[in-house]
């Protein structure tokens, strides 16, 4: 069977194809097709197969959050009741208040910069209400400029790609042979050809590889003065290359002058402090560069909400820190030993082990027709309760001048092993099932 044909046989594939379309619509100047990120799309599909009355019956493996309860062991228990004064009430700064910007910056100088004369202040942070608003403000705030991002990666940029028209988005494949893996030769190639800013996500979020060490420092060595390099690290914490000894990675570690050097960094306290619904995330940088990604939240977002942001400020005390990262890190890294073997043993392959996030960056490509691709994979997991992303929402296409089979990304699933062990397991489960029924496996 051809692609085509295949693609005409499958439900995914058409409602993807007419998700793209943006056209159709009974609402003058309404454009469908910048509604949802690859994750909500397929939420939305899963709830059309009874998702959202019976969640309980489900495993999903496709959002990117981490479990939220207070089981990992030696893990801090997160608040359940929040202290809530008169004066938080009022409108805060759209840039966070200033306790929280210095203990934001006091965790980057202990951990990333204790031997350096060069350090953050509280002028270096700026708290936004989620890392989305945090991309969001960069963006606002960038010239004219062409804008290198790396493909696979995180399926908002797409979104937030294709919004402003201040800049220039081009895409830079990554060799999936050599574990979709950032070389420097590859940012000076980006340098070269005349970007002034390169986005990515390290540690990455599909494939679950991080920069580090030497290798990010010349990263930076390399764009140093040459070009705006925005890191997002929400999953500097799930380091599973240091012994799980609580060791966080940033490169806040090889900035030189923390004014000088053109890095924005991205983090919060959505993925590795367990606190997604809290919506409070930072980015650390330059003053200049802060000074206007905490002025133009006034007209984007409002800024973030102020209790919350009280209630984070005991949670960024370095040495605790250190110790909620080493159990977070063996927690996840257990989750992470235990989806391999399970997926090994149903026959997937695994070349370049990843070393970081919660994510499986899972090749489709020696299955049966049917569940080949992304997509037809996905709506067979629905069919077993299970919930994965077909990894086409991670080739980032803002201006969709790719057609969906020259994607390098159609033949994946990003699978994530944030979710609680029970739920895991039954999500592993359905997708052998899915295997078994396909003849994929005996």
């Amino acid at each position: 069977m051809s692609a085509i044909e295949t693609e005409r046989q499958s439900t995914p594939h058409q409602r993807f194809r007419e998700s793209q379309k943006g056209a159709g619509h009974k609402h003058p100047g309404l454009d469908p097709s910048r509604s949802s990120t690859g994750v909500v799309w397929t939420t939305e599909r899963a709830y059309e197969h009874g998702f959202l009355e019976n969640p309980q019956e489900w495993s999903n493996l496709g959002q990117g959050a981490p479990e939220v309860e207070d089981d990992i062991p030696h893990a801090f228990h997160k608040p359940t009741n929040i202290d809530i004064s008169v004066s938080s009430r009022e409108y805060g700064p759209t840039a966070g208040i200033t306790p929280l910007r210095e203990a934001v910056a006091n965790l980057y100088n202990a951990q990333f910069r204790a031997n350096k004369p060069s350090k953050y202040t509280w002028e270096n942070v700026c708290i936004v209400p989620g890392g989305r608003a945090g991309l969001l403000r960069i963006s606002a705030v960038l010239g004219n400029a062409y804008l290198s991002f790396f493909i696979p990666d995180y399926t908002a940029y797409n979104e937030m790609l294709g919004l402003f028209k201040n800049f220039a988005a081009i895409p830079s494949p990554l060799d999936e042979s050599d574990g979709y893996r950032i070389h420097p030769e590859k940012i000076r190639e980006e340098v070269k050809r005349g970007v002034s800013v390169i986005l990515t996500s390290n540690p990455r979020n599909p494939t679950g590889h991080m920069l580090k060490g030497e290798e990010l420092k010349e990263v930076l060595d390399i764009c140093r003065e040459r070009c705006t390099l925005i890191m997002d690290e929400f999953y500097s914490g799930y380091n599973y290359a240091d012994n799980c000894d609580g060791t966080t990675i940033s490169s806040a570690s090889y900035v030189e002058d923390v004014d000088d050097d053109n890095v924005l960094i991205i983090d919060g306290m959505t993925k590795r402090f367990r606190l997604p619904g809290w919506r409070i995330a930072w980015v650390v940088g330059p003053k200049e560069f802060i000074k206007a990604v905490g002025s133009c939240g006034s007209y984007l977002d409002g800024g973030a909400n102020v209790p919350f942001q009280l209630a984070s400020i005991p949670m960024l005390e370095p040495n605790f820190v250190v110790k909620e990262m080493a159990a977070l890190q063996q927690h996840f890294k257990g989750k992470l030993d235990f989806v391999i073997q399970r997926l090994t043993s149903m026959g997937f392959k695994f070349p370049n082990l990843p070393d970081s996030t919660f994510y499986i960056w899972l090749n489709l490509t020696h299955l049966p027709e049917k569940i080949r691709t992304g997509l037809g994979f996905f709506e067979e997991c629905l069919k077993e309760r299970v919930i994965v992303v077909p990894g086409i929402f991670f080739d980032l296409n803002p201006s969709s001048r790719r057609d969906l089979f020259d994607s390098p990304c159609h033949h994946f699933v990003r699978l994530s092993y944030g979710p609680k062990w029970d739920r895991l397991i039954m999500g592993l489960d359905g997708i052998e099932r899915v295997l078994r029924k396909h003849g994929a496996i005996e």
